[in-house]
């Protein structure tokens, strides 16, 4: 498996929450400037994304706003975890808290988060909709 790049993470926010301003995508290489791994933004995404359905499955609509994630990212970056290493550590433990605690009304997450879950995956487009593309 081929380490995801900022591309990737940009495709990965642009399929699970909006599409992404050119401010967006300079914020989120900044994290990366500052020592974050393109699979931990990737992680960040997607726990926002867990976290909207985890608020769905409870009734409530939450919308996934940048600044929500970007949020995430700086309390991780606070926090140390800016590497693959250090976030299957920080994802170990809030699993396992998860579990020692019981049924407290959190959804319990059922695997592990892998690369796979945030790598892009070309989408095939059927191009007779956009007839431009052809050209």
């Amino acid at each position: 498996m081929v380490d995801p790049k900022m591309e990737d993470v940009f495709a990965l926010y642009q399929n699970k929450v909006a599409l992404l301003s050119s401010a967006q995508k300079e914020k989120l290489c900044a994290a990366h400037d500052e020592g974050m791994t393109p699979f931990v933004i990737g992680c960040a995404i997607l726990r926002a994304v867990q976290e909207q359905r985890r608020s769905r499955l409870q009734g409530k609509n939450k919308r996934i706003s940048f600044n929500y994630i970007y949020r995430i990212i700086e309390d991780w970056l606070n926090h140390g975890i800016t590497s693959d290493e250090h976030f299957y550590t920080y994802w170990s433990d809030i699993h396992q808290d998860q579990t020692s605690a019981g049924r407290d009304g959190r959804v319990e997450t059922k695997r592990k988060v892998k690369r796979e879950d945030f790598t892009y995956r070309d989408s095939k487009q059927d191009r007779s909709m956009f007839a431009w593309l052809d050209e």
